[in-house]
């Protein structure tokens, strides 16, 4: 990484880390750097990220874009700091601790309504980026619920990887549904596209096993939903992620057992 891309990567892990200075002289001004990161939230929230410039966050808070660069450097550090705002807090521990696999799914529910909630956070290109507090917050809740599992650190870090990985990928077609009623299409209309377009896969030889799962009557689709049925009844994604969660859970669990023995 060269020397002038690890000095901006610092400028920008500053802005989400350290306080920023207000100047000493003159009037306190009439728009915070939060007043700027909610600005371009609602720009997100209804438009998408690509929507998300800074010329259209200076419009949404009544300045010009070059004073926008007066609150953050860039665009990728405006967006920086939008991300940790967007993820906010896990939700906070209430009762007692029900155990690691109870409370692994209250963290890994959580995680899936809170992207589902910001659809354009998955449009985030994999690119070096700095992480703000928010998103150690999800980290330290996480490794909260398996504390007293006995498992290594590194086991430790690991089911983290395994479980986010497993809700993100699985929120997937959440996350579609989610962007598409931002956006003012039902989920009606968003479902009959979906289904439409797996009912390619019918009949056609390059998808022999898909064919024959959609045509199947106890795990085909239907009109309702673009999701395989199961047992002839039509499934919520809520029911289809709770099913894979459920898995990843039973496979921590096995090593876990194992890890004991």
């Amino acid at each position: 990484m060269a020397a002038d891309t690890r000095e901006k990567l610092r400028e920008r892990s500053a802005l989400l880390w350290d306080e920023q200075p207000r100047a000493a002289r003159g009037p306190k001004p009439a728009v915070t750097r939060e007043d700027v990161v909610r600005a371009a939230i609602t720009i997100a929230d209804a438009d998408g990220l690509a929507a998300l410039t800074m010329p259209a966050v200076a419009e949404k808070v009544g300045f010009t874009t070059m004073a926008t660069y007066r609150y953050f450097p860039s665009k990728e550090a405006l967006i920086d700091a939008c991300v940790d705002t967007a993820m906010g807090s896990p939700p906070p521990r209430l009762g007692p601790h029900e155990g690691w696999r109870a409370e692994v799914r209250h963290w890994a529910y959580a995680k899936r309504a809170m992207l589902c909630a910001r659809p354009w956070l998955a449009e985030l290109p994999f690119v070096a980026a700095p992480h703000g507090p928010n998103w150690l917050s999800w980290h330290e809740a996480f490794l909260w619920t398996i504390a007293e599992t006995g498992l290594p650190p590194e086991d430790m870090m690991d089911m983290l990887s395994i479980v986010h990985g497993y809700v993100s990928g699985s929120s997937d077609t959440a996350i579609s549904l989610a962007r598409a009623t931002a956006r003012g299409i039902s989920t009606e209309e968003w479902a009959e596209a979906v289904g439409a377009d797996l009912c390619h896969a019918i009949n056609d030889p390059r998808y022999p096993i898909l064919s024959a799962i959609l045509t199947s009557k106890s795990g085909g689709i239907t009109a309702a939903s673009p999701l395989p049925t199961r047992a002839g009844r039509p499934r919520t994604m809520d029911e289809s992620f709770d099913f894979g969660l459920e898995r990843v859970l039973d496979g921590i669990e096995l090593y876990i057992n194992n890890a004991r023995l």
